[in-house]
């Protein structure tokens, strides 16, 4: 670990020594979640909601100290996280024993996805000097390690992240889903993250990061061309088919109007 990483932890177990350090560990990132993501959300009904989430974490400890201990971890944790070049809420929920491997759940070292990110974006300048910026999709995001390597390589190489990438990332885990908003919160990544089964499409909740409203007021709606494009092919295939039903009606008139068949036309013989 860090050694902010290692401060982050220590103080962590200053707090409510009653409780599991996982049980800790994901209230703070449930409170992280929803003091940025009710800043971000621009839905009065959300916002509500997000409060009332937040206050019923806050209500899970008797001693309140505790609960003001929480914006020194959140300071730590963003401090580290806006500098770029780690996973730090993977990286502490794998020390303390936070992810659940019968999840599939398995921090995976920074530098591995480092190095992904890096081939698989080999070409990133190219498409965001033909396109304005780039979407990406993670669907399986968990702590959003990926999605940091990610912001790491796109802003290496000189692009603003809020206006050069939107995301989409969908995570199935509640816990891992508040960890990887705040990290993407904490990034300047724009988009929206997403809890939810990516199988079954199934959508549990999800909530914009702050840095959406600036991409979409540079660059619109992201997936504006390949809607325009789904639309195309939509009224081409309502085309093909009225031209179908038009042939198919016009035989069977013509069916009807043919002459009728006579004399020894049916016989086998």
């Amino acid at each position: 670990m860090t050694p902010a990483a290692k401060e982050f932890v220590r103080l962590m177990n200053d707090i409510d020594r009653s409780k599991y350090r996982t049980e800790v560990f994901s209230d703070f990132c449930e409170m992280g979640y929803c003091a940025l993501a009710k800043k971000a959300s621009p839905f009065t009904e959300q916002q509500d909601a997000l409060e009332a989430q937040y206050m019923e974490v806050v209500g899970r400890y008797r001693d309140k100290d505790d609960v003001r201990k929480m914006p020194e971890l959140m300071g730590i944790a963003l401090g580290e996280i806006g500098k770029g070049g780690c996973d730090f809420l993977g990286m502490v929920a794998g020390e303390i024993g936070a992810l659940d491997s019968r999840l599939g759940q398995f921090f995976t070292p920074y530098e591995v996805s480092r190095l992904m990110a890096e081939i698989n974006l080999s070409d990133v300048d190219q498409m965001i000097d033909e396109q304005g910026f780039i979407t990406l999709q993670e669907p399986a995001a968990g702590a959003g390690g990926m999605l940091m390597a990610v912001a790491d390589v796109i802003e290496g190489k000189g692009h603003n992240l809020e206006t050069s990438v939107w995301i989409e990332a969908v995570e199935l885990s509640r816990s891992t889903y508040h960890m990887c908003y705040l990290q993407c919160a904490a990034r300047g990544l724009a988009g929206k993250i997403i809890c939810g089964n990516s199988i079954s499409l199934e959508v549990f909740t999800g909530a914009y990061t702050a840095a959406a409203p600036v991409f979409l007021n540079a660059n619109g709606d992201p997936f504006a061309k390949q809607k325009e494009r789904a639309a195309q092919w939509e009224a081409a295939e309502r085309e093909r088919a009225q031209r179908i039903e038009a042939e198919r009606a016009e035989r069977l008139e013509n069916l009807g109007t043919g002459p009728a068949i006579a004399g020894h036309q049916l016989t086998l013989f």
